[in-house]
């Protein structure tokens, strides 16, 4: 499981199948987490917040990406969300998720889930 985000749009593409951007190749940044991190991410209700809040489609196995406006919604998500009390397991990645929002935005790219 990871996340990756393009620091430029040389590290986008877009797959006309799917209709969805995706990062492959430089300059880009991945983070990876393992299965026990990403159920307690679910535990704490993160696919679920994603699902009402921003018609996030991905779940165990699947993709989705957050194109730059979507960023900046996420980025006042985490913001608030890191502000209530968390499992020591999910606050790593609240704060890379948010590293990489921030970044998403400065380089108007985006940010890839892969679950």
């Amino acid at each position: 499981m990871r996340l990756l985000v393009a620091l430029d749009d040389r590290a986008l593409k877009y797959d006309e199948a799917y209709k969805i951007h995706y990062v492959d190749g430089q300059p880009a940044a991945n983070y990876y987490f393992d299965e026990k991190t990403a159920q307690a991410l679910e535990d704490d209700g993160f696919l679920v917040e994603m699902w009402d809040k921003f018609d996030a489609m991905f779940d165990w196995g699947d993709f989705d990406f957050f194109e730059p406006d979507k960023c900046v919604k996420f980025r006042e998500w985490l913001l608030d969300r890191m502000k209530r009390p968390m499992n020591d397991t999910v606050r790593p990645v609240y704060e890379k998720m948010l590293e990489y929002a921030n970044l998403a935005i400065k380089c108007n790219t985006g940010i890839a889930f892969d679950f």
